[in-house]
Parts: C-alpha cells; sequence; structure tokens
C-alpha cells in the first residue's frame, strides 16, 4: 500500500512540475487566406490558452484571421 501511495504522489508531483511551466504561442496572421505574418513566440498569460488569441474578422470585403498554437 505504501508503495502505491509513493507512485501516485511522484506521478501527482510529476503532473504538477509539468504544468507550472511557462507555455509559448506563435500566432500568424491570414490576409484573406494568404499569410501575412509570423509573430514571435509569447508567454501566455496566466489561465489562458492559445486558441483564445484567435480572432477572425472582415472590413471592406478583407478578411483577416489570426490563429496561433502552442509551440515548445
Amino acid at each position: 500500500m505504501k508503495k502505491v501511495l509513493a507512485i501516485f504522489g511522484a506521478a501527482l508531483l510529476l503532473a504538477g512540475v509539468a504544468t507550472s511551466c511557462d507555455k509559448k504561442c506563435q500566432c500568424k496572421t491570414y490576409v484573406n487566406g494568404a499569410l501575412s505574418e509570423t509573430d514571435e513566440p509569447f508567454v501566455v498569460e496566466s489561465g489562458k490558452k492559445c486558441s483564445d488569441y484567435n480572432s477572425n474578422f472582415t472590413i471592406l470585403g478583407v478578411t483577416t484571421e489570426v490563429k496561433c498554437k502552442a509551440t515548445m
């Protein structure tokens, strides 16, 4: 029983360390479907995901889309 608790404790510790690392996102901007710009990776704000930075809007027939994904 002690071995099971020790393994479980070690797994929880490892999971905590893995999730506490700074996560980075990289965003790409597309204008009318063509890649326009690639931003430098940045650290995600606490409690946010990369997909929270995605956006899509159209002005005067020009569609601009920002797609963000996690980087290492």
